[in-house]
């Protein structure tokens, strides 16, 4: 998916073209609109924008200017531009400053949208996958020292030798970071590898994830990535600006935006799914380990459970979450599989356990012990993450976690302890359907509030604390529909209602329903109606 702010000082051409896109989902594109350049700029500065489709010419910023100002804060967005006169002049000038296409508005819908596949072909053509994995195998020679990435991990895990030498450390190292200014951490988790992948091939493909990253922070940011795993990466970032408060406060919006991207090309052109789960805001390098444990502790429960998730921890201090305690790890074994509510993984991995019981019983009774309070200690770590211990007690002695003399063989251990994985489980799954369904419940409360306010994806992302691609991907999962589907039907519904109040005027009705333009209203309206608002009202006192 592909983000396109829509530029014009007329509503009617901005609703228009609006209304357009989102009906061409081929092009899958989320549509932000803006009435001036000034709204323009702050989208670009707070938002990954890949495409500007903008009027030329405007009051105060006009198109020309627009540009400018977004290659002056490292914007990379193609822009393609709209203008009412066929002037040679205009289109050198656009030429000369790098737009990708010049239109005339009387040319029609065709060229606009001709220009706009041009310019998602141009930057399908700046990703492909076989340069990303030419790029990767070089990056793979000059592979990060052992040393570099020992020291990077030390910082998260908050050893305290290392914070006196951070500054010769990272010179020594060549880490490009700053450690006396504060730093964003992104966790990143490969949900999904390529069908049939090779694991001599899983190290190559982190690199080309490390270099889409790169690829897409490179403008605005400096930062060192590292892999902790075949399945999990870590990315350290801070901000090139250091002056600029503006650009500072619109951080967040724009790194979650550009991990949005990372995370479709990397579906769509490595065929990976992955999650990202990342600080809301920079922190002191003493405060890392602390706010790492909170990214991994996003990937746990809840919406972290699922597939392609993009979270930051502003959830976690939200004043509907839950109290979250941040619980020492399991030890190993089952842990990652139920931190990951992979059941199929979890029961091969418990069926090997069981089975080093049943020797243990004869062979190592000391063994047996081990692995029992292993188990205990994983299981317990998990219910109380999620919650579970109390409503457990109601099914089952809790005493029989705690001892393996509770049980009269090991044939009831093993029946035991697979009932409460199933019930962890299950409880989780619920989770994540109340969560989902909450967020659904929300996002339709405030549509039917607020029509004639700022209903743009990203204001509604910010509503329930999410992205707006993600919440586009989940709200679609969950309901069938779009959310401009919602809207607009939405809209529809209340317009219906208001022209059956003969107080009221027709164009008032548009307002209400967040149409600026009385001519768009009646479009919109005959378009989904087959008559147009008057001729509604009139049908109604037939009645």
């Amino acid at each position: 998916m592909f983000r396109m702010l829509i530029v014009d000082d007329e509503p009617i051409i901005v609703e228009g073209l609006q209304e357009l896109f989102e009906e061409l989902e081929h092009l899958e594109l989320e549509i932000l609109i803006a009435y001036n350049g000034r709204q323009a700029l702050d989208a670009l500065q707070s938002l990954r924008i890949d495409i500007v489709l903008s009027d030329i010419e405007m009051p105060e910023m006009n198109g020309l200017l627009l540009q400018q100002e977004a290659i002056r804060i490292g914007s990379a967005a193609k822009f393609i531009f709209l203008t009412g006169y066929n002037d040679f002049d205009y289109i050198q000038t656009t030429s000369r400053s790098g737009s990708l296409d010049f239109i005339v508005k009387t040319e029609g819908d065709d060229p606009i949208i001709a220009a706009v596949e041009k310019a998602i072909a141009a930057i399908q053509e700046a990703l492909n996958t076989d340069r990303l994995l030419k790029e990767a195998r070089y990056q793979m020679q000059k592979a990060h020292p052992i040393l570099k990435r020992e020291l990077l991990l030390s910082c998260l895990n908050g050893d305290h030798s290392t914070r006196n030498t951070l500054a010769s450390s990272f010179q020594q190292y060549q880490i490009t970071l700053d450690p006396s200014r504060p730093v964003y951490a992104v966790l990143g988790r490969i949900d999904h590898w390529r069908h049939e992948q090779e694991e001599a091939d899983k190290a190559l493909f982190i690199y080309c994830i490390a270099n889409i990253v790169e690829e897409f922070f490179s403008s605005r940011c400096r930062m060192e990535h590292l892999s902790e795993s075949d399945r999990r990466m870590i990315w350290l970032i801070q901000p090139l600006s250091t002056n600029d408060q503006e650009l500072a406060d619109n951080f967040k919006s724009y790194m979650m935006s550009s991990l949005e991207a990372v995370q479709n090309a990397s579906r769509t052109y490595l065929k990976i799914v992955c999650s990202f789960a990342a600080m809301s805001k920079e922190c002191t390098w003493d405060a890392l380990p602390l706010g790492f444990n909170r990214l991994s502790l996003l990937f746990e429960r809840g919406l972290g459970l699922g597939s392609e998730m993009l979270l930051t921890d502003e959830r976690m201090f939200a004043p509907s979450d839950k109290d979250l305690r941040l619980q020492l790890r399991g030890v190993r074994l089952l842990d990652t599989a139920l931190a990951k509510q992979d059941k199929d993984e979890f029961f091969r991995k418990y069926h090997e356990i069981m089975a080093l019981f049943e020797q243990s019983q004869t062979y190592n009774p000391g063994l047996s012990l081990e692995i029992f309070y292993e188990l205990s200690s994983i299981f317990i770590a998990h219910l109380n993450r999620l919650d579970l211990l109390y409503s457990l007690s109601e099914r089952y002695p809790i005493g029989h976690l705690l001892s393996i003399q509770a049980h009269g063989s090991w044939k009831d251990v093993s029946s035991f302890f697979e009932r409460i994985a199933h019930h962890i489980f299950d409880s989780a799954q619920k989770e994540i359907e109340t969560e989902t369904n909450e967020i659904v419940a929300t996002l339709h409360s405030y549509v039917k509030d607020h029509l004639n306010g700022d209903l743009s994806l990203n204001r509604l992302a910010e509503l329930v604390y999410l992205t707006p691609f993600y919440l586009s991907r989940l709200y679609k999962r969950i309901t069938g529909q779009s959310i401009s589907d919602f809207i607009m039907e939405a809209r529809l519904d209340r317009a219906k209602q208001l022209l059956g109040d003969p107080a009221l005027k027709i164009h008032d009705v548009g307002q209400r329903v967040g149409c600026e333009s009385p001519s768009y209203f009646g479009q919109f309206f005959k378009k989904h109606t087959g008559l147009t608002p008057q001729e509604y009202r009139d049908s109604l006192k037939r009645i």
